[in-house]
């Protein structure tokens, strides 16, 4: 979406599904260390979005490397992961419920 009045630019990311819930984390996290997830409720996706370094993320055996400006959704109904590649890595996390 482009704005007439000024320079502002932006792009959806995801549309929220009606009935959905979503819960967002701000997450620092520092190499040395894998986030291990059991899985949440049936129909659980999790998005990221990358601000900061790199993570590698996503279900087990399935994950992705992420830097800045990337994004990904994935199944949160089984189990993921998630582990900073680089120090000083800062992503925003979604989890949403249906």
């Amino acid at each position: 979406m482009r704005s007439d009045r000024s320079s502002h630019v932006a792009a959806l990311l995801s549309a929220s599904p009606p009935g959905a819930r979503r819960d967002i984390y701000a997450v620092d996290v520092e190499p040395g260390a894998v986030r291990a997830s059991d899985p949440h409720i049936p129909g659980t996706v999790e998005h990221i979005v990358v601000s900061a370094g790199r993570v590698k993320a996503g279900p087990e055996g399935e994950e992705v490397e992420l830097g800045p400006g990337d994004c990904m959704a994935y199944r949160g109904d089984v189990p993921h992961r998630y582990e900073a590649l680089e120090p000083g890595t800062k992503f925003v996390l979604i989890m949403q419920h249906v």
